[in-house]
């Protein structure tokens, strides 16, 4: 009788903290491409807090690449969407950008996303493709 009452009460439980998991709002704060208007991707989150670290992580990899190529003269044809890649090192699946790591697709946004991570790595990647086409010609040399 014993037995069957822990059984129980760990059975509630696991009910409860699956049902808290699986009721936790997941949210969304916009990562654009600086200075196009286009949203290369959602970064989602759970809980209050934004997680402003991350997102300006993101935000910093990407300009370091941008400011390298304004310095260097801003050549319209050294920065292009060819050079967004999509690679896999190890277990981690990651968005380049000129061979610099931009952002880790992780499966917290490939389950919220409902794809897999290459998958969700594939689209990011799309939309960074035209973010920077996008950019190089805002900011090209007249």
């Amino acid at each position: 009788m014993k037995s069957l009452r822990i059984c129980l009460l760990v059975c509630l439980v696991s009910v409860l903290a699956l049902g808290t998991a699986a009721s936790a709002e997941v949210k969304g704060y916009p990562v654009d491409i600086p200075g196009t208007n286009v949203n290369f991707f959602l970064y989602r989150y759970t809980g209050d807090e934004v997680p402003y670290d991350a997102i300006a992580q993101i935000w910093k990899n990407l300009s370091d690449v941008f400011i390298e190529w304004a310095s260097q003269g801003a050549d319209p044809t050294a920065l292009t969407s060819d050079d967004v890649t999509v690679a896999t090192v190890g277990d981690v699946v990651g968005i380049y950008l000129k061979g610099r790591l931009i952002v880790e697709v992780d499966e917290f946004h490939a389950q919220a996303n409902y794809a897999t991570r290459l998958q969700l790595a594939d689209m990011w990647a799309a939309n960074l493709k035209k973010g920077v086409d996008i950019f190089v010609d805002l900011n090209k040399p007249l």
